[in-house]
């Protein structure tokens, strides 16, 4: 029930899959197999979509970053160029095409999204509580299969709503990629000793990887203090030779900010 003409209980204006058909589009590969010549599909697609030369055709554009973002110029302008629906936080008047997406409506379901794609679902959700449509989902470049951090926290999100999706009454497709797949079903897979050698052999190398992986972190965050420390010790050095500072100076300083850089040493200087 409205509280104001044309907005819902939150306040909102909703947004609804009119077909009962609908695909989401995201950037990977499998983009190309989305439904494009198929006038019975409505589509969704990631605003990132419209840059990619086998792109065809969209009936709404998310663009759900911020403003950091979207506001560079050659974004603003290309989504300026798209000239259709474009869902964004809000509507801005630097893309007069922008309208708002329902946050209030959507997050009524569950606050957990960590990727544009998940408030799409929840979006399609949406629509299919309140409409009865779309009936079909399917998902088209959206695979999630590479070794990410960010992955590990957006794939279980989208299994998520796939799986309430899929609860409500709703079918699911998914094109390619890792979400809602697995390569066996534990407890029923087929295990002979070479198959368990495999399997230790696999997760040794995998360990292995993973430690090889904090190692570099480790010496690329070491880098970087040490490569901070250096511009440090730089900025003072400069103001010295350049006669705009005395030793005396330079170590007040350093007390100030409670921080000494390597390599000057003040106590030594001094002795010299």
């Amino acid at each position: 029930m409205s509280s104001t003409k044309g907005l819902n209980e939150f306040g909102e204006k909703d947004i609804f899959c009119k077909k009962d058909l609908l695909a989401i589009l995201g950037t990977a590969p499998t983009m190309g197999a989305s439904p494009w010549d198929d006038a019975k599909y409505e589509i969704w697609a990631v605003a990132q979509c419209t840059t990619y030369p086998m792109f065809k055709r969209a009936d709404l554009l998310f663009e759900l970053h911020t403003k950091g973002y979207w506001g560079d110029g050659a974004v603003t302008k290309r989504l300026n160029n798209w000239g259709g629906r474009l869902v964004m936080h809000d509507h801005h008047n630097e893309i007069p095409n922008s309208e708002k997406f329902p946050i209030e409506t959507i997050t009524q379901y569950r606050p957990y999204h960590r990727t544009s794609i998940t408030y799409m679902l929840a979006l399609a959700y949406h629509s299919f509580k309140t409409t009865g449509k779309p009936v079909h989902v399917g998902m088209f470049g959206i695979h999630m299969e590479d070794v990410q951090e960010e992955y590990a926290e957006q794939r279980p999100c989208c299994e998520y709503w796939l799986g309430r999706m899929e609860d409500a009454g709703m079918d699911v497709f998914i094109a390619g990629g890792a979400i809602l797949s697995s390569p066996f079903m534990y407890g029923y897979e087929k295990y002979s000793p070479l198959v368990w050698k495999f399997r230790q052999r696999f997760d040794g190398l995998r360990n292995g990887y993973n430690m090889k992986v904090d190692q570099q972190r480790n010496a690329e965050n070491d880098a970087n203090i040490q490569r901070g420390a250096m511009q440090e010790a730089e900025y003072w050095l400069r103001l010295a030779q350049r006669g705009e500072i005395t030793l005396g100076e330079i170590e007040d300083e350093m007390k100030k900010e409670e921080f000494m850089p390597p390599g000057v040493n003040t106590t030594a200087a001094q002795g010299e």
